[in-house]
């Protein structure tokens, strides 16, 4: 039994296969080595960039499935299989294939649509359904995205993904403020509160935009903030408390709904 198991593996066969797949391994990690050179020399966050870093990946995935085929064909020969003959008489078991992989083939069409149709690049924040996230990577079969509240990383079927919306840096923030208050106080507060919010490293710039609308109890004021769209959620907060503490100082309270009870004796 050994003595077969030693012939088995002395067969000249058995060492050109190793030998392939090992050629095969060399030359994927050399390609994909010079890949994340290329990916790694400009490290800006342009359109262009993100672009490039996404065309990389794609290309990553396309010559690791490449080769992969490539060295299962040629072990399949060594081995003395007719590789021609198999592919030509495959027939009803492509069908068949075909009906199986029917997922992963939609998986794949849709990812070189997402590149050729330029749905998202790596870097963009986009919402997919109901996740806000930052496009960590785009890949034949599926896409990685990080959400922008979580840091939680989903990985959603390419097949999956019906339609993408691109998140804005805008960020307006309605403050609703007194009636009793006149308007150029409340400005000068807010412009205050503005100044403060433009020292936060995430902010690229803000704008009073003026009264929104005048409520029930309260007259809305809106300011609008612009910053990277996975900074939003904890810049809001940031912005929040400063207008907050900005209002306290100056005494002036937010106004809120008020229920009055009345008791019988």
């Amino acid at each position: 039994m050994f003595e077969q198991f030693l012939e088995f593996f002395m067969k000249k066969e058995i060492f050109i296969s190793i030998a392939v797949i090992i050629v095969a391994f060399i030359v994927y990690f050399l390609i994909k080595k010079i890949i994340h050179r290329i990916m790694s020399r400009n490290e800006s966050n342009s359109k262009i960039d993100r672009k490039r870093k996404t065309y990389m990946k794609l290309f990553n995935n396309i010559i690791k499935y490449i080769l992969i085929i490539l060295t299962v064909l040629a072990v399949m020969q060594i081995n003395g299989i007719n590789v021609s003959s198999l592919i030509a008489g495959l027939g009803l078991a492509s069908a068949i294939a075909g009906l199986a992989l029917q997922d992963a083939l939609k998986d794949i069409i849709m990812g070189v649509n997402i590149i050729v149709d330029d749905y998202f690049s790596v870097g963009d924040v986009v919402k997919i359904k109901d996740v806000e996230g930052k496009v960590i990577e785009v890949g034949l079969k599926t896409t990685k995205i990080k959400d922008v509240k979580t840091n939680d990383t989903f990985v959603i079927a390419n097949r999956n993904i019906g339609e993408a919306t691109n998140i804005s840096t805008q960020l307006d923030i309605d403050v609703p403020l007194p009636y009793e208050r006149k308007v150029e106080d409340i400005e000068n507060v807010l412009s205050c509160a503005i100044n403060k919010i433009e020292q936060m490293d995430e902010i690229v710039k803000t704008e009073y935009r003026g009264i929104q609308e005048f409520g029930d109890s309260a007259i809305f004021y809106k300011l609008r903030l612009y910053c990277k769209p996975e900074f939003k959620p904890q810049v809001k907060r940031d912005a929040n408390r400063i207008i907050k503490l900005e209002l306290d100082a100056n005494n002036i309270e937010i106004p809120y709904t008020q229920i009055d009870l009345h008791q019988k004796n």
